[in-house]
C-alpha cells in the first residue's frame, strides 16, 4: 500500500511546548555532532573547532564530565558503544583517524586508533553486539573495523559504490545489514558477512538522505531526506519499494524508531519534534522547540533531545512524556 505524502492530521497532543532543562556550555566553536548514550547517562559533543566533551547528564545539575584532545585534530562524528562505556570519534581532517576511548571513568582511555579512510569522517556506527564500527566520509567509502586494544586499527572490509561523501549509517538489529546514506542521493543496502560483505540494493531518492533507521525485525528502513519526505522502504521486497511516504512538517534530519517498534520521532530542519503512530502512520504529538535546529540526537526512547548551537552551546530539552 502507498500512502499520500500529505501531512496526517495531528493527535490531540499537538500543542506541546518543549521543556529546557539546561544550557551546557564549554565548547568554543560550532557544534558538529552530538550522542547520547545508550543508558542516557552520558552526551557526547564535538565542535568544528576544537575537543571532544562528555557531558554527565543524568543527575539533578548536569555538567562537564571530561574532555578528549589528540593534537592538531578536530572531530566530525561521535557514537556511544550498545554498553554505554565506549566513545568512537571520527576526524574532521584529512587524516581520515577514528579513535576509540574507554569513557566509562572520568578520565577517557584511548583503546583504539582506527585508519584507513581518507578525509573526514562524516558518519559512525556500532554493531548491535559492539564488536564491529562502520564508518564513512569524504572518500565514498565505508570501512568495517573490529577495534581491540593493540590491535592496528586496519579495516576488515570496504564498501565500495557510493559515489559522494557518506553522510549517515545505520546497522540492522541483528548486524547483518548495513545501511548508507551520501551524498549522491542514494541510500544503499549492504549484506554484511563475516567471509565477505555485498551491495543487497540501492534506493534512489531525489534528494540528500541525513538520517537512517532500521525496524526492530529489519525489515523496514526509515530514511529522511531533504525533501521533507519520510519513506519507509519494505526491504524484504525484491528489490526493496517504498511502503509508505510522510510528509514532515518539520523537515526532519533526523529519525529515530523506538526499541519497541512503535513510535516514530523526527526532528531537525524546523522548531518541532514530531511524534508518529508508526502502526497508523498518524501524527500522536508535536513539540515545539525554542527555535529551529540542525544538529540533534535523540535518546533511544525518544523523549530527550540535544541541539546543537553556532556557537558551540547545547540545549537539553525534553521532548515527550514518560512512556507508560
Amino acid at each position: 500500500m502507498h500512502f499520500s505524502t500529505q501531512a496526517p492530521p495531528p493527535g490531540p497532543g499537538c500543542c506541546n511546548h518543549a521543556r529546557l532543562i539546561t544550557t551546557l556550555s564549554g565548547h568554543h566553536g560550532p557544534i558538529a555532532a552530538l550522542a547520547f548514550s545508550p543508558d542516557r547517562c552520558l552526551l557526547a559533543s564535538c565542535d568544528r573547532d576544537g575537543p571532544a566533551r562528555i557531558w554527565a547528564i543524568a543527575s539533578q545539575r548536569p555538567g562537564e564530565r571530561s574532555v578528549i584532545r589528540t593534537p592538531g585534530e578536530r572531530f566530525q562524528a561521535v557514537v556511544f558503544s550498545p554498553n554505554s562505556r565506549t566513545v568512537a570519534l571520527g576526524s574532521g581532517t584529512e587524516s581520515g583517524l577514528v579513535w576509540v576511548f574507554d569513557v566509562s571513568d572520568r578520565t577517557p582511555k584511548e583503546i583504539a586508533l582506527l585508519r584507513g579512510a581518507k578525509g573526514s569522517v562524516n558518519a559512525l556506527v556500532f554493531s548491535a553486539d559492539g564488536k564491529t564500527i562502520a564508518g564513512g566520509g569524504d572518500d565514498a567509502t565505508i570501512r568495517l573495523w573490529e577495534p581491540a586494544p593493540g590491535g592496528r586499527g586496519e579495516p576488515r572490509a570496504l564498501l565500495l559504490g557510493h559515489a559522494r561523501p557518506i553522510r549517515a549509517l545505520a546497522f540492522a538489529p541483528d548486524g547483518r545489514s548495513l545501511a548508507s546514506a551520501a551524498a549522491d542521493t542514494t541510500v544503499r543496502v549492504w549484506t554484511i558477512h563475516r567471509i565477505r560483505c555485498s551491495e543487497r540494493a540501492v534506493l534512489p531518492h531525489p534528494g540528500e538522505v541525513t538520517s537512517l533507521a532500521f525496524s526492530p525485525d529489519g525489515n523496514s528502513l526509515m530514511t529522511a531526506c531533504r525533501d521533507s519526505i519520510i519513506r519507509i522502504w519494505d526491504l524484504t521486497a525484491i528489490p526493496p519499494r517504498v511502503q509508505s511516504e510522510w510528509k514532515d512538517p518539520t523537515g526532519a534530519r533526523f529519525v529515530l524508531l523506538t526499541s519497541d517498534g512503535n513510535i516514530l520521532v523526527s526532528a531537525g530542519g524546523g522548531s518541532r519534534v514530531v511524534h508518529w503512530d508508526f502502526r497508523t502512520r498518524r501524527i500522536m504529538a508535536e513539540w515545539q522547540l525554542p527555535h529551529a535546529v540542525e544538529v540533534v540526537t535523540l535518546t533511544h526512547d525518544g523523549r530527550y533531545l540535544a541541539s546543537g548551537e553556532a556557537d558551540g552551546s547545547i540545549e537539553l530539552l525534553r521532548v515527550a512524556e514518560k512512556r507508560t
